[in-house]
């Protein structure tokens, strides 16, 4: 099955691969699928079938070790995504509490975050329809994190869905950028 999806294009999956998400031990049998030498297509129709079929839980799993690494590694050795990798990402936001868990947090907490990295996942979360909550938690979490030049686009790009905040998001948000201001005027 690994073989056959290391040169996948188009048309049907292979059936021992679309009972992958029912099995128990499915991150092992994924492992032995050798998902770094999926090609796009594949990945994308990965992401379809364990974005339905999977819990959100298990969906963030996925997100972190397949999704995370294909996107990183395409754009670290081509400079940019593939249109299947891209739409494998805007596939990942029908779960949103699995796509900011498994994929946007730890590509923002790795601290290698570069800038390209940062505006394709925020061009995904524009074109994505994204529930309040899901949007405001995010904002939270995001605005918790060190402040850098690709957080503060994300950040930018959740706000300007405009979306009615809480307090305590709101809150969390303008201390962020206190902070921010408040280190640089102390560096002149």
């Amino acid at each position: 099955v690994g073989e056959l999806l290391s040169r996948y294009k188009s048309g049907p999956l292979p059936k021992a691969f679309k009972i992958v998400p029912s099995l128990p031990s499915w991150e092992t049998v994924l492992y032995i699928t050798n998902p770094e030498t999926w090609t796009p297509h594949a990945t994308l129709a990965a992401t379809k079938i364990f974005v339905s079929n999977l819990k959100a839980s298990q969906t963030q799993k996925f997100f972190d070790l397949v999704l995370l690494d294909k996107f990183r590694n395409e754009i670290r050795d081509e400079g940019k995504t593939s249109y299947q990798i891209y739409e494998a990402l805007k596939k990942g936001l029908y779960k949103p509490a699995a796509f900011f868990k498994g994929l946007l947090f730890p590509l923002c907490e790795s601290g290698t975050l570069t800038l390209k990295e940062a505006a394709i996942v925020a061009s995904v979360l524009t074109k994505v329809s994204i529930p309040v909550l899901h949007s405001a938690a995010a904002l939270l979490r995001l605005a918790e994190m060190e402040y850098t030049g690709p957080t503060s686009l994300l950040i930018r790009v959740l706000l300007d869905k405009k979306y009615a905040l809480p307090y305590k998001v709101v809150d969390a948000l303008v201390f962020h950028f206190l902070k921010f201001s408040q280190e640089g005027s102390g560096v002149e």
